[in-house]
């Protein structure tokens, strides 16, 4: 077996953008970061972590999301770890940055293992 057909090796990712060419697996998995597109250099913004958006992700002691974790590029921000049945799949936290490099978003399935997604924030 290669990595390419091993979900838990590796970084996941949708091979698409657009919802409606996503399989079922990648629109659970998806994950979205919400924030400005810019920002000022060294002020507090907020950012928003999401995943299960496009299909509902289960949240059950067989099947969940155990974590959720943001970085810039590849410098450790936060992270928040969740229970099953308890938590829902929304991070939320306050940032700011004093140079551009594009912030990620990981996260973790029990069954289906690290889905990423990324985006580019413009520091003025």
């Amino acid at each position: 077996m290669t990595c390419e057909k091993d979900i838990q090796c590796g970084v996941n990712t949708p091979h698409t953008e657009k919802v409606e060419d996503m399989s079922d697996l990648e629109k659970k998995h998806a994950v979205l970061i919400e924030c400005p597109d810019k920002v000022k250099k060294g002020e507090l913004f907020e950012v928003e972590i999401r995943v299960g958006e496009y299909l509902v992700h289960p949240n059950k002691l067989s099947h969940f999301i155990e974590w959720m974790e943001l970085y810039q590029e590849e410098t450790f921000i936060s992270r928040i770890s969740l229970t099953p049945e308890k938590s829902h799949y929304i991070f939320k936290t306050s940032l700011k940055l004093e140079h551009e490099h594009p912030l990620k978003a990981r996260v973790r399935c029990n069954l289906h293992g690290v889905w990423e997604a990324k985006k580019e924030i413009e520091v003025i």
